[in-house]
């Protein structure tokens, strides 16, 4: 405003009140949100003091010979924190997104350093937040009806072949779909493959730069949890509801898995053919 009490309109400048946030409160915290089942967000900040505090106890050389890490914590009712692993981070990154392989569970995490000899010292901890379970819930209502015209339409558009059914079936069958892919992580045939890390994920000899990559073939399926079914002419045994899977390795070329049902008095049966083709190139370095 002018000093006669008038707005000056060539002032666009924002007012004092109005400037950016400090990007910093002087205070070392941490706090863990949560995204989604398998997603959560960690910010935090580490003062000079604290810093300072960490090298007293430590060692002024303490920051150079640790690691700067993010400790995730999976936290049990009967024992507090359980299991964990380290996410190596740059402190100065103030926040990171977190990713951990099992939903429904609590976690929390601690940013810190990760000495040679295994210590780890703990410069902040966060809260503990509990991630929803990402799978469909166990409750289904048969009774339960879409009012709306357009439901079918919406399920063919979604990829849910179940155009037909009741409310009810659909349901079931949604989460049916959702325990045979979970299955996929949880059980695999006994004439399947070990994952990469235990087969391919070895640094080469002499290399200073390297990579190295791999990828299994998952199939999966289900029919009447009495029926005998094979895959390329080998019986699959079949889990209590009727659902099956199993991991392949997946070499270069074409991969003929014939999939056959057969009912259980052999009066029915069902095939589907799937076939998969495999090319990987290199760039020969």
């Amino acid at each position: 405003m002018t000093s006669s009490g008038q707005i000056n309109k060539n002032n666009t400048a924002p007012e004092a009140e109005h400037k950016a946030l400090s990007d910093s409160y002087g205070t070392t915290e941490a706090s863990l949100l949560p995204r989604d089942p398998n997603w959560m967000f960690l910010y935090w900040e580490i003062t000079e003091n604290s810093r300072q505090e960490i090298c007293r106890l430590h060692g002024a050389d303490i920051f150079q010979k640790s690691r700067q890490v993010i400790r995730v914590h999976e936290v049990t009712a009967a024992a507090g924190s359980g299991k964990y692993f380290d996410i190596p981070v740059m402190h100065d990154a103030k926040s990171w997104y977190v990713n951990v392989q099992e939903g429904g569970r609590a976690y929390c995490c601690e940013v810190g350093l990760a000495l040679p000899d295994g210590t780890f010292i703990s410069i902040v901890k966060t809260n503990t937040v509990n991630l929803p379970a990402g799978r469909v819930s166990d409750v289904t209502d048969e009774k339960w009806m879409a009012v709306t015209a357009d439901f079918d339409k919406l399920l063919q558009l979604s990829g849910v072949e179940y155009i037909g059914k009741g409310s009810g079936e659909v349901a079931k069958s949604l989460a049916q779909r959702w325990e045979m892919l979970r299955a996929v992580f949880s059980r695999a045939s006994s004439w399947g493959v070990g994952s990469m890390s235990s087969q391919t994920a070895h640094k080469p000899e002499q290399k200073k730069f390297w990579l190295v990559a791999d990828c299994e073939l998952i199939l999966y399926g289900a029919t009447e949890p009495d029926a005998f079914v094979t895959v390329s002419g080998r019986r699959v045994n079949l889990n209590p509801d009727g659902t099956f899977s199993m991991r392949f390795a997946l070499p270069d070329g074409i991969i003929d898995l014939p999939v056959k049902a057969v009912s259980k008095d052999e009066t029915d049966s069902r095939e589907i053919g799937i076939k998969v083709t495999r090319a990987t190139t290199t760039d020969g370095k």
